[in-house]
Parts: C-alpha cells; structure tokens; sequence
C-alpha cells in the first residue's frame, strides 16, 4: 500500500450516542485523524430515514464515512479504512499470531446485536415506546417513500429492515438469551484478558475500540455489575485502563443517556403538536384570567 496521508475531506455521519459510531470516534482518536462530523438525528427527529441520507447509506444508518469521494457504510470497513489510510500508530498488530486474536475477537463483538439489547430492554422497562417507534418509523418510510418516488425500491427494502427488527423485538425472551450471550462472552474475554493491557498483542487494537464500546454500553444500560466487584476482575482492570485513555473522554464514550439530545430532537420532531398544545394551554389560561 502507498504511504498513508492525512486528508481533511474526511466526513464522519455520526451521533454521538451511538453505539457504532463511538467505535469509529475511538479509532479515529487513536489514530489523531481530524476530520469534520455531521451530525444525523437518529432519535426522534429520524433525519437517516430522508431521501438526502438514504441516498448517501440506502440502509439509513449511521456511521458512513466519505473520503475522496469513497462512502463506506459498515463500521467495520469504517475502522478498518481508517487505519489503512490514515497515519498515526496502526491498530492491526504487525505478528500473525497477534492479528489473529484481534481478528477473532473483533469478530466477536460484531456478533453481538447491540440495537436488539438496547431497545428489548427499552421495551421491557417500557411496554408500548419501542412499538410506537417502531410504527412511526414505517409511516415516515412510507411518507419519504411518495416523496422521493425514484428511491421505491431502497425504501421498500428499509421497510423489511425495520419489519423484522420489530418481529425480533416482539419475542418476550429476546433480552433473557442475550444477557446469557453476553455472559459467555465475558466469561471467554475475562479468561483471555488475564493481567494484560490489550486484547490483542502489546498495542491497542481494533479489537480494544469495538469492546471498550460494548463495556461503555453496557455501564450506560446499567450492566456495569457484569464485571464489577470481584464478578470479573480481569475486565474490571482492562476496562479501568481502557477508560484513562484520553480516546475515551475525547471520542467520547457515553456513559449515561443524554436525555437533552432526545428532548430536542423531540420537540423539533413534534414541534407542531407540541405548538399546538401550547397554544392550546395559553388559551385556556386567558379564558380563565377572564372568568
């Protein structure tokens, strides 16, 4: 490969609570590649459901990133692009034994369906606001679809996407099987970690982004006693170290829900009911002032 240059062209469709997208802002802090984000509401205002956006990823997801005129949409090809063609110190370990174990455990951790654990365990403590999500994001689908009527068929093919994801969501054991997923998980990390700093070899890796991710995810939905307290020491230090790394505060790594950001993408969202119920409330204040 030639030699790695740094580009400003890089854009990176983000939002910052998101799970993926903090996996990418961990490599790009790790690596000190500047570049200029572009934040696409995923909460309550659906900005990646808008024709502009599905042009840009058809799966209307984020993370994508664009370079050069390159748009990659997986955030496993985000990361690994990044650290083919950006300078800073590599997150591939250079020994074959070392690559392997990154590559083993990165695998790992893909495997795991983050958004189903998140929003089954929305709608355990919930009952009916993922159903309802779930229902307005099909109408805004179909809404986007008759307005962008050469895009049919990328938003029909979103509209399955979110059909079975709903259908998923719907088992009442969802969340049981996962949390059993995530205990094996741990249980083979926590053998592996032992003392040792990284995941992979001697240097931070790929593999050390994608799983700080996941144990920062964890904490934020309240799972932090998985390893806390004696349960699994050797993920209590690897996280601990992984948390003092200044990736983690300037990526940054989330750890509580910013319930700022969906209050105002909330009310951007439903602005026109939420005008109406307002006006609705100053009327009545004046009729009873009259009174």
């Amino acid at each position: 490969m030639g030699e790695k240059v740094a580009d400003r062209q890089l854009v990176l469709y983000d939002y910052p609570i998101s799970y993926n997208c903090q996996i990418v802002r961990l490599v790009l802090c790790e690596k000190g590649v500047p570049g200029q984000s572009k934040k696409v509401d995923i909460g309550p205002l659906m900005e990646h459901l808008r024709p502009w956006f599905m042009r840009i990823n058809p799966k209307g997801a984020v993370p994508v990133l664009e370079h050069n005129g390159d748009v990659i949409t997986e955030t496993e090809d985000i990361i690994r692009y990044i650290d083919e063609n950006f300078p800073g110190p590599s997150l591939m370990p250079s020994a074959d034994e070392d690559r392997a174990m990154m590559e083993k455990w990165l695998a790992l951790e893909r495997s795991f369906p983050e958004s189903d654990f998140t929003y089954g365990l929305v709608e355990q403590g919930t009952g009916k606001i993922v159903v309802k999500d779930m229902e307005r994001r099909k109408r805004l689908i179909n809404d986007h679809m008759k307005e962008a009527s050469d895009m049919t068929a990328v938003y029909q093919e979103k509209l399955e996407m979110v059909t079975d994801w709903q259908d998923r969501l719907r088992d009442p054991d969802l969340v049981e099987r996962l949390v059993e997923k995530l205990d094996e998980m741990l249980d083979k990390l926590e053998v592996h970690i032992g003392d040792c700093q990284f995941i992979a070899g001697s240097d931070y890796s790929l593999a050390d982004a994608a799983w700080t991710a996941l144990l920062g995810r964890l904490e934020m939905l309240g799972f932090k006693r998985m390893w806390s307290f004696g349960a699994r020491p050797h993920i209590e230090n690897y996280y601990i170290g992984m948390k003092r790394r200044p990736s983690f505060l300037n990526a940054p790594v989330y750890l509580k829900s910013s319930l700022w950001l969906v209050i105002r993408s909330a009310l951007v969202a439903f602005w026109p009911q939420v005008s109406l119920a307002v006006g609705i409330f100053i009327v009545i204040m004046l009729a009873l002032q009259l009174l």
